[in-house]
């Protein structure tokens, strides 16, 4: 059985170590993953068109309406279906269960309701927000109380907090000059094409792999995303085009972006 790290499948496909030091957003290409080096610190970007919307998901309970509880047990209801996963990531932030703190849309049906009480954490750090993909609209943020009043029925939609980037402007409790670095993904919706940016520092490098939440949300604006959404913290992990007999790295996650070959 093969262990498939992000970075590893970099290299099976390149052949060398280090695939990138210093690279242009320009250059980066949907339905391919790509090492980022930006204001010295380095993410994997993950992009999805338009044109691929329809095999995004989201996911979190399988058949048997348990959690399916992190990429293992996605891979399994995938593979049982006999489909195949050309990129996975964890969704927003989840409480015990494992359970969505927030609003959850899979298939079109709600199972978690938007949630707009105050608390503790992240999740909490108001604004808050969710990202949704609507079937005619496209994919899009915004906060969690302009969605309550939007009249959005999504196809997909996870909430989580906070949010990085709205309309341009940082989330009002960023600092730059932040010492808090910590491993951290999140998405964007590029604002030229309606674009999904899949956004994550890297797991590896302890030093430039962490990241604060104002330097995220800079390196969503250098790729062209006004509106940005955190998903979470050190938990993240994504997989890209995993191997038959892929081996997931033990791991904790409530619903689950998916996309489909």
């Amino acid at each position: 059985m093969k262990r498939f790290l992000l970075h590893v499948a970099y290299r099976v496909r390149t052949g060398v170590i280090t695939l990138l030091g210093c690279t242009s957003a320009g250059v980066l290409q949907a339905g391919k993953a790509e090492r980022v080096e930006y204001e010295g610190a380095v993410y994997h970007v993950y992009r999805v068109n338009p044109s691929a919307f329809a095999k995004l998901e989201l996911r979190w309970l399988g058949k048997d309406g348990l959690p399916l509880g992190g990429f293992a047990g996605l891979l399994n209801e995938v593979s049982g279906t006999g489909g195949n996963i050309a990129f996975a990531t964890n969704a927003g932030i989840y409480e015990r269960g494992p359970k969505p703190c927030g609003l959850t849309i899979c298939g079109g049906k709600e199972q978690v309701p938007l949630n707009l009480q105050p608390g503790e954490g992240n999740f909490y750090l108001m604004p808050n927000g969710v990202f949704y993909l609507d079937d005619v609209r496209g994919a899009g943020v915004m906060t969690s109380a302009e969605y309550a009043s939007s009249g959005l029925r999504p196809r997909l939609a996870t909430q989580s907090g906070p949010v990085l980037l709205r309309k341009g402007q940082f989330h009002p409790a960023f600092n730059a000059d932040s010492p808090n670095r910590r491993l951290r993904n999140a998405v964007g919706v590029r604002t030229s094409d309606g674009q999904v940016v899949f956004v994550m520092s890297d797991r590896d490098d302890r030093e430039k792999g962490r990241v604060t939440f104002h330097q995220i949300s800079r390196f969503f604006l250098h790729l062209g995303c006004q509106d940005a959404l955190f998903l979470d913290g050190d938990l993240s992990d994504m997989i890209v085009d995993p191997p038959v007999d892929f081996l997931a790295v033990p791991n904790t996650f409530a619903a689950m972006f998916v996309l489909l070959k």
